[in-house]
């Protein structure tokens, strides 16, 4: 909970004083666009971001769905009102999960919009949608049989990308809103084509498709804007720090920074030591409040815990002498949505070199569970 308290607070900083444009968070693109419509008074919008946010629908909700986030999205739509349209602050999700969700939209654009190009566009993404939002089924079948939608998925994206460029500026938002929709069910489709791969192909795939996203939403923005990124250290912090640069595994850290510099992206991560933690102990399993264990004595954490009590933030300057210490690697935690107290220690720590990872660190020595608004 407080990671998403001490976010919002930063966020609405970095909005109301120095004019950023918009928040991308690890969530579905489909499933964040009611909280965007909502804090940007699109008419066709839900009532309340309670409304929008209760339209998720994918596993892990509570992520996403949560009191935390409602806040956030009430006091957006507060700050958006009065506003000119296109100054107004969105929030969208930058993942690439939902791919079924997003075929369902390009759909609905082609027949609604571009009806002389609907019946082969159905064609074409008439093998992908047959697997009915059965991923592993997908995944399983280009396994077995070589066949994929690599193809059909990669013309409807070039096919969106034209029309949104080639389109009237009123007519912008909402193409760039399905071109958006064709790029997950690309990436998408790449990712889980690639699952049964070994080595780095699949979590390479997600993180450019994180990083190109946000990369199209400053486009769209326009010149000047800048963009606030929430999502897991394990995403935020520069894999490079890590030891999955011997797995070569990259994220959208690491390519942020080398796409508009080091001095352009700043990197927050955060760490807790004790409390509670809402996770599930296998992927798409129930959710479930969880005691958050000590840290392991070799960690990170730990050595923050013993260096006194009470909130704090490190700056992590790599200049100053006083970072030195933090130049070694050391084990730092990680937890997920799928969590296992039981074997925390053995799981849940990554090798980092803390200032080469981040640009600055919040702990909070004591955390509590998320507020899930799905009943479960």
């Amino acid at each position: 909970r407080e990671f998403y308290v001490w976010r919002d607070r930063l966020s609405r900083r970095l909005i109301r004083e120095d004019g950023f444009s918009f928040i991308a968070i690890e969530g579905d693109w489909a499933a964040l666009l009611p909280l965007d419509r909502y804090v940007r008074h699109d008419p066709d919008g839900p009532v309340s971001a309670a409304h929008a946010l209760l339209q998720v629908r994918r596993w892990p909700r509570w992520v996403w769905a949560n009191a935390e986030l409602l806040v956030l999205g009430e006091w957006l739509r507060a700050f958006n009102r009065g506003r000119p349209a296109e100054r107004r602050v969105g929030i969208h999700g930058m993942d690439l999960y939902a791919v079924w969700e997003s075929l369902d939209a390009i759909l609905a654009f082609y027949h609604s919009r571009a009806p002389e190009a609907a019946v082969s566009v159905d064609r074409l993404l008439g093998f992908l949608r047959s697997f009915d939002g059965d991923a592993r089924a997908y995944a399983d079948h280009v396994r077995r049989t070589g066949r994929s939608a690599q193809c059909e998925v990669a013309w409807v994206a070039r096919d969106l990308a034209r029309r949104h460029r080639d389109a009237a500026p009123p007519d912008r938002d909402a193409l760039f809103e399905l071109l958006q929709h064709a790029k997950v069910a690309e990436s998408g489709e790449r990712y889980l084509r690639w699952l049964h791969l070994p080595g780095p192909w699949s979590w390479n795939v997600r993180a450019d498709h994180f990083e190109r996203t946000v990369a199209r939403l400053l486009d769209h923005y326009g010149a000047g804007s800048r963009a606030i990124v929430w999502a897991h250290n394990t995403h935020i912090g520069d894999a490079r720090a890590t030891d999955s640069v011997y797995a070569g595994e990259a994220n959208i850290g690491q390519l942020a920074r080398e796409r508009h510099g080091r001095d352009a992206v700043f990197a927050v991560g955060f760490g807790t030591a004790t409390g509670s933690v809402l996770a599930a102990r296998r992927w798409e399993g129930a959710r479930r409040t969880m005691r958050t264990p000590l840290p392991r004595r070799d960690s990170l954490e730990a050595a923050l815990l013993a260096a006194g009590g009470g909130d704090r933030v490190l700056i992590l300057d790599p200049g100053s002498p006083v970072t030195r210490a933090l130049r070694r690697t050391l084990p730092h935690r990680a937890i997920g949505v799928v969590f296992d107290p039981r074997r925390e220690h053995l799981l849940n720590y990554v090798p980092s070199r803390l200032v080469d990872r981040y640009d600055a660190f919040v702990f909070l020595p004591q955390t509590q569970a998320l507020n899930p608004l799905h009943a479960e």
